[in-house]
């Protein structure tokens, strides 16, 4: 087997580009006579499904710039060419008619409700969805939001601590009777987030701790928000003063599209779904902030944000600093100071600590 690779890149040897549930799913397939051409794979995360799958022309339905990339990736890798690939976002129109779809099953309960919901109008009346999940992960949720929209619902037996849902029978579920985007209010002003966003009834607490505790300095001309979210750290930023350039980024496509409907009354920031900052110019930033995360669905891989602030250290100009809002225990100032000749703590309370690192 050639390797698959995972995006962002992760320095944890342990974990793989593809788990059981991939593997079961194949062996499913493998074992029916289910015609699998054009079907819909939703939310495979590093493209082993639809590689292994190409040859029945799958559509992939991704939430992730990375999960975009690391699909073209992997294919490449495997010799299939760019225009085999067809791949959408979450938030597209999945097709009409379906007979058939793959989903692997989200931690995010949001996220499942988003995705089946799309699904049940994309797929036929005697359209099916094989769903994969592991089963330390099973929760009854996942069966109450399965019911939700298929009308019937079907275990089978685990194998290699995996199972699969079997959904029948898709709910023509009015559009209107679902509403894709929450509502979070923060200091009297309501922010719009797509399900699937992280923290979905409230602005995460320590995102809240870092904006109570930010001051701005006259100097700083331009700022990069990194995992922007719903944009709510930017929306504080360019109400406080003018900006020479202003940038939002998060891996999820679900975020950026969501800080876009919250930010619409400034033109002049650019919103961008990425994972890396490579694209990014040295000393081009006087501000980088960021409330990194470091829990990816069921992972703790904290690696990819300190790869994150590595970076960070030729993007930010002479005078510029980084402001990171960050767990306890994480103990990110140890990581800090490899890069950073100045690095302190803003502020702390019992859960979080806001380090800032200068050059």
């Amino acid at each position: 087997m050639k390797k698959y690779i995972r995006l962002p890149h992760t320095t944890d040897q342990s974990l793989r580009a593809w788990s059981a549930v991939d593997e079961y799913i194949l062996r499913y397939f493998a074992e029916d006579t289910i015609d699998l051409d054009n079907i819909l794979i939703v939310h495979d995360r590093f493209g082993y499904l639809t590689c292994s799958l190409i040859k029945h022309d799958p559509i992939s339905i991704t939430y992730l710039a990375s999960q975009r990339e690391a699909i073209l990736h992997n294919a490449q890798n495997l010799s299939i060419p760019e225009t085999r690939l067809k791949i959408l976002t979450a938030l597209d129109q999945y097709g009409e008619n379906t007979k058939l779809a793959i989903l692997k099953i989200p931690k995010s309960q949001d996220l499942l409700r988003l995705y089946l919901f799309k699904l049940s109008i994309s797929l036929s009346s005697d359209g099916k969805v094989i769903a994969g999940f592991m089963t330390r992960h099973f929760t009854k949720a996942i069966l109450e939001i399965a019911s939700d929209f298929f009308d019937h619902v079907e275990q089978t037996r685990a194998w290699k601590k995996s199972r699969l849902l079997i959904l029948y029978s898709p709910k023509k579920v009015p559009s209107n009777s679902i509403n894709l985007i929450n509502t979070v209010e923060y200091k009297s002003d309501q922010y719009q987030q797509y399900l699937g966003v992280f923290s979905a009834n409230h602005i995460d607490y320590a995102t809240q701790f870092l904006l109570e505790k930010l001051e701005l300095r006259d100097d700083e001309k331009s700022f990069l928000d990194i995992g922007c979210g719903n944009g709510v750290i930017g929306k504080y930023l360019l109400s406080k003063k003018d900006w020479e350039k202003a940038v939002l980024m998060d891996d999820s496509i679900l975020a950026t599209s969501s800080a876009a409907l919250n930010l619409s009354a400034y033109d002049t920031a650019e919103i961008i779904s990425q994972y890396s900052l490579d694209q990014f110019s040295d000393n081009q930033f006087d501000l980088v902030i960021t409330n990194p995360p470091f829990h990816f669905e069921y992972e703790v891989d904290p690696s990819i944000a300190i790869h994150l602030m590595e970076d960070t250290h030729r993007i930010l100009s002479a005078h510029g600093r980084l402001i990171i809002v960050a767990n306890r225990h994480l103990n990110y100032k140890s990581q800090l100071s490899k890069w950073y000749n100045e690095v302190s703590i803003l502020a702390e309370n019992d859960k979080f600590v806001i380090y800032e690192a200068r050059k």
